[in-house]
């Protein structure tokens, strides 16, 4: 694990934020990449379409220092300017918007449906009192 990288990273996504230039962040952890997208969809209620991941490894892989930034297509060209300036390695992978959850060939999730068992399946296991979100 490369500390330095990590606080790098994380220097450069709160500037960025700081900066007014970032609509949406999530950290890269349990769940890798596949769970940080579902999250932030289900969370704004804006589906996303991601074309540049491998493969199953490459959409949950949990390695640390890794974030997900939603950009502004129009702030794309100074936001990734930062990036490199920084020493912080970037990768466009998709696109929010739409009603569905889309990961090429391997994910393809209605919005609906993933928001309803977000907010349902504990209180379903649990019983009635609790509720999610």
């Amino acid at each position: 694990l490369d500390l330095a990288a990590v606080e790098r990273t994380a220097a450069t996504v709160r500037e960025l934020v700081n900066a007014g230039l970032v609509q949406g962040a999530h950290d890269v952890s349990r769940g890798g990449v596949g769970l940080a997208l579902a999250e932030m969809a289900v969370r704004s209620g804006v589906g996303f379409t991601a074309a540049r991941i491998a493969d199953h490894v490459a959409l949950f892989s949990e390695s640390a220092g890794r974030a997900v930034l939603c950009i502004d297509p129009e702030q794309l060209t100074v936001v990734l300017d930062v990036l490199e300036a920084n020493g912080v390695p970037a990768e466009r992978i998709g696109l929010a918007g739409g009603d569905r959850m889309k990961v090429k060939d391997l994910v393809d999730v209605s919005l609906a449906d993933a928001a309803d068992a977000f907010a349902s399946r504990l209180p379903d296991a649990l019983g009635s009192g609790t509720t999610q979100g």
